[in-house]
């Protein structure tokens, strides 16, 4: 198993071998490899990569689309579904530590996702009794008895959710973590690929330093999400019927344009590592 900067790599190489298989597919259908040369290139390219990587006991290669604008998922975030604690298990991944150790910390990072699926279960219970309460002529003393409990639960819930995720941020940093030169794994995954595109060194430089504009960009981006949730939160909290707030509006319009910016950002940036890629000498 692959994990952090060398499954960043893996990716990176295996865009790169399927810009070559794809020259040379086209350069067979013209019947410009009559000698078999560059086919040859190819294949033992793919063999060094395959033994650079250790995987001499796959059978057959994962298919890595160069093409797609979509940032890399791998299967261990199959079982995390909050975005927050995914991006926490990315950083953890590439924060140097053995595969025995991420198994353990992957059991810790499960114990969480169940306590916030609690969360959002409760919090769900919540907003249906208040639509039940705002449709009541005069609720019941049990009713509001019940409901002013969960609230005080998903208080106290929520306090254990912060105090756990701190532990697993300060478990998931632990390691080589502040040793990375991009500390968002999906601008990492990027500047793996950079760096296969043969760009100048001047080039590369100046890739690199809008890649850091894009991971400021990208923390933006988070900390308005995490901002808007704390906001539905407080609105749950309230017991009064008012209309949402300007500033929780502004919030949510907020969120909404740095996630278009993020986008295009990244859109922009994937299409010219693609593009170097192509006038690259492979």
């Amino acid at each position: 198993k692959l994990s952090g900067p060398k499954l960043a790599d893996l990716y990176a190489d295996l865009t790169v071998q399927d810009k070559v298989e794809r020259q040379l597919k086209k350069l067979k259908a013209e019947d410009l490899d009559k000698d078999g040369l560059k086919e040859a290139e190819v294949r033992q390219r793919m063999l060094e990569l395959v033994h650079k990587y250790g995987l001499q006991d796959y059978i057959s290669m994962p298919h890595f689309d160069g093409r797609s604008n979509d940032i890399p998922e791998d299967s261990h975030t199959d079982m995390i579904r909050d975005k927050k604690l995914k991006k926490l298990w990315k950083s953890a991944e590439y924060a140097g530590f053995s595969e025995k150790e991420l198994e353990e910390l992957k059991e810790e990072f499960w114990h969480q996702q169940m306590k916030i699926d609690e969360y959002n279960t409760l919090r769900d219970d919540i907003i249906s009794m208040g639509e039940l309460n705002d449709n009541a002529i005069e609720p019941g003393k049990d009713f509001m008895r019940s409901r002013k409990e969960k609230k005080m639960d998903l208080k106290v819930k929520e306090k254990q959710l912060k105090e756990s995720y701190d532990k697993l941020e300060t478990l998931a940093k632990a390691s080589s973590y502040d040793n990375l030169e991009f500390k968002d794994p999906r601008v990492y995954e990027l500047w793996a690929l950079a760096k296969r595109a043969k760009m100048s060194e001047e080039e590369l430089e100046s890739f690199k330093s809008e890649l850091k504009h894009f991971e400021h960009r990208l923390g933006k981006h988070d900390f308005y999400q995490e901002q808007l949730k704390v906001s539905e939160d407080a609105m749950i909290y309230s017991d009064k019927n008012l209309q949402i707030p300007d500033k929780h509006l502004q919030l949510e319009q907020k969120a909404r344009d740095y996630e278009r910016k993020v986008q295009k950002y990244h859109t922009d940036l994937r299409y010219r590592i693609d593009k170097a890629l192509q006038h690259s000498e492979l």
